[in-house]
C-alpha cells in the first residue's frame, strides 16, 4: 500500500511524525506539503504533483495529518483535496468533515440535529444578540467561532455592566463569536479518540488551578480514565455526525449527564500516549490500511479511478 501523508510540518509536529512511522509501517508513506501541491485535469483524469519529479502522487489514500499550510493558498489545497475525492480518492478526514468540525456552530448544529446531547449555542455578530443569548443562559463559554488550544476562550455573565465592553471589543476585532451554554463541572473533562467509529483511547482533562480551560497547551494535566458506556456510546455517534474517521471528542458530565462540547477533526493525541503509553497514531494507520483493502476488493474487475 502506498499513502500520502499531508502535513505542513512534518519534523516539528509531533502528531504528524506518529502518523508517518505508523503508516510506514503499513506500506510505503509519501510525505506531501501542501503549500506545494498542484493539479492537472487531463481529460477524464486527475493529476497531481508536488514538484518531487522522481515521484508521483498514485496513492492509495491521502491522509491529511496537517494539510493547510500557511504558505501557499489555503483555498487552492482544499480545492486539490476536494478535486482528489471527486475522482475517487480516499481522502482521510474528508474536507468537508473536517471544515463542520472547524466550526464550532457547526458542529453544535450537526450535533443537536442528531439528536446527541450538547449545550445550547449561539453565533452572534451583535452585542445585543449576544446579551439576548446570555439572559436565558446566565453564564456562557465564549470562543471564537474557529480555534484551538484554548485560544480566545473565557467565561461570560449576563452582567451587562461586567461583560459588555468585552463583548463589543471582541466582536470589533472578530467579526463574529460563538456562545456555548455553560456546564457545571469539577474542572475536568474527557478527551475520548475515535477511529471507525470505535473508542480507541481517552484521558480525563484537568484543569490547571485558576483556569477551567482543560487544554494541554493550558497547563491542564490528563490521566487515564474508565469510560462507562453510556460515554463511549456518546462519543462514537458524535463522530458519526461530523462523518469524521478519526477524532477526539471533548465530553463533559454535568449535572444533567455528559455533553459533547467540541469535535476536533485534526485531534491531539500526545495527552493520550504520555497519560496511558497508547499511541493513537497506530490506530488511525491501522483504519487507513482496512478502508484501503476495502476498496480494493471492492474494486476488483470495477472501473479505476480517476487520478
Amino acid at each position: 500500500m502506498r499513502f500520502a501523508v499531508v502535513t505542513a510540518f512534518p519534523e516539528s509536529d509531533w502528531h504528524s511524525a506518529r502518523l508517518i512511522a505508523a503508516l510506514s509501517d503499513k506500506g510505503e508513506a509519501l510525505v506531501v506539503d501542501p503549500a506545494r501541491l498542484g493539479s492537472e485535469i487531463d481529460g477524464s483524469a486527475l493529476r497531481l504533483d508536488d514538484g518531487q519529479d522522481d515521484r508521483g502522487l498514485e496513492c492509495d489514500a491521502f491522509l491529511l495529518a496537517r494539510g493547510v499550510s500557511p504558505d501557499g493558498d489555503a483555498d487552492a489545497q482544499l480545492t486539490i483535496y476536494r478535486s482528489l475525492e471527486a475522482a475517487g480518492a480516499l481522502v482521510l478526514n474528508r474536507v468537508e468533515a473536517l471544515l463542520d468540525a472547524r466550526d464550532k456552530f457547526r458542529t453544535s448544529l450537526l450535533l443537536a440535529f442528531a439528536g446527541i446531547a450538547t449545550p445550547r449555542a449561539a453565533l452572534v455578530q451583535s452585542s445585543a444578540q449576544a446579551f439576548a443569548f446570555l439572559r436565558e443562559n446566565p453564564d456562557a463559554v465564549l470562543k471564537p467561532l474557529a480555534g484551538s488550544l484554548g485560544d480566545g476562550v473565557e467565561r461570560v455573565a449576563s452582567d451587562r455592566d461586567a461583560a459588555s465592553a468585552r463583548i463589543s471589543a471582541r466582536l470589533a476585532r472578530e467579526g463574529a463569536l460563538y456562545l456555548q451554554a455553560w456546564v457545571p463541572n469539577d474542572g475536568c473533562d474527557l478527551r475520548v479518540f475515535v477511529v471507525g467509529g470505535q473508542v480507541v483511547g481517552a484521558v480525563e482533562r484537568v484543569a490547571q488551578a485558576g483556569d477551567f480551560r482543560t487544554n494541554m497547551a493550558r497547563g491542564a494535566q490528563a490521566r487515564p480514565v474508565a469510560l462507562e458506556p453510556e460515554v463511549r456510546a456518546l462519543a462514537s455517534r458524535a463522530a458519526l455526525a461530523l462523518g469524521l474517521d478519526y477524532t477526539g471528542i471533548d465530553i463533559i458530565e454535568g449535572p444533567a449527564g455528559p455533553q459533547v462540547i467540541e469535535v476536533n477533526g485534526n485531534p491531539a493525541f500526545d495527552m493520550i500516549f504520555h497519560a496511558t503509553g497508547e499511541d493513537m497514531a497506530r490506530a488511525v494507520a491501522d483504519h487507513v490500511a482496512r478502508r484501503v483493502q476495502a476498496r480494493r476488493r471492492r474494486r476488483e474487475g470495477g472501473p479505476p479511478a480517476r487520478w
